[in-house]
């Protein structure tokens, strides 16, 4: 390898010694907006659509959005008023600390017949969103059914880390 060949190397190597070694502070943020959906559930019951705006995305720090927000509509497609549409969130936030993470279900439910719902909601420090689809009961909560892992979760947003 002659002179100019090894300095170049040498260089390269130093500036990728700094670039590592740089403060995590100085990490850029960025903001990002997704859309997702139409998402049906099984049997065509219930619809939903939307997007996810992640805003604050600084990996350095917390490999999750500082701030994000999901919002949309679903649509309850059977006649039936024993029968409403769900959408079912679940939502993973990294602690302040970030070394654990909170799982939590956001639900959303519309029972009137082909009238989409609005929905928005944020949380902060968000890893993971994933959402499920269902036609189900007219009741508090979604059901078990609603809420098993057949069919699968949709995975709508997951912090590139």
């Amino acid at each position: 390898m002659n002179t100019i060949a090894r300095a170049a190397a040498g260089a390269a190597a130093v500036a990728a010694i700094l670039a590592a070694a740089a403060p995590a502070a100085a990490a850029p943020t960025s903001s990002n907006q997704v859309s997702w959906g139409p998402l049906s559930s099984p049997g065509k019951g219930a619809r939903a659509v939307g997007t996810i705006h992640a805003a604050g995305e600084d990996y350095a720090v917390i490999p999750a959005a500082a701030q994000l927000t999901v919002s949309g509509t679903v649509t309850d497609r059977i006649r039936a008023g024993s029968v409403c549409g769900w959408a079912v969130f679940n939502i993973a936030t990294v602690n302040t600390a970030g070394n654990r993470v909170n799982w939590t279900r956001h639900p959303v439910r519309t029972c009137a017949y082909r009238t989409p719902k609005r929905f928005s909601f944020t949380y902060h420090r968000v890893y993971q969103v994933e959402l499920k689809v269902c036609a189900g009961a007219r009741t508090k909560e979604p059901s078990i059914q609603c809420t098993a892992g057949n069919p699968a979760w949709t995975d709508l947003y997951t912090s590139p880390h």
